[in-house]
């Protein structure tokens, strides 16, 4: 299978699972979860802001999963 066939794929997965009203939810919980609306402040050590960093780079990637 081409990689554009398997990202396709992949893709089609993502949007089947989280578009719809469970996937809205797992979605909401994600992003609260992530604190990507939360301003970080400076009490953040370097761990902390690289997990916090990683964890938010997760949803992004997911949003975009599902973007058009």
């Amino acid at each position: 299978m081409s990689d554009l066939k398997e990202i396709q794929t992949l893709v089609g997965c993502y949007r089947r699972c989280l578009l719809n009203n469970d996937g809205e939810k797992i979605l909401k919980d994600l992003r609260k979860f992530s604190l990507i609306d939360e301003q970080a402040g400076s009490e953040l050590n370097l761990q902390q802001m690289s997990y916090r960093n990683a964890l938010q780079d997760m949803y992004r990637y997911i949003e975009a999963m599902l973007s058009e």
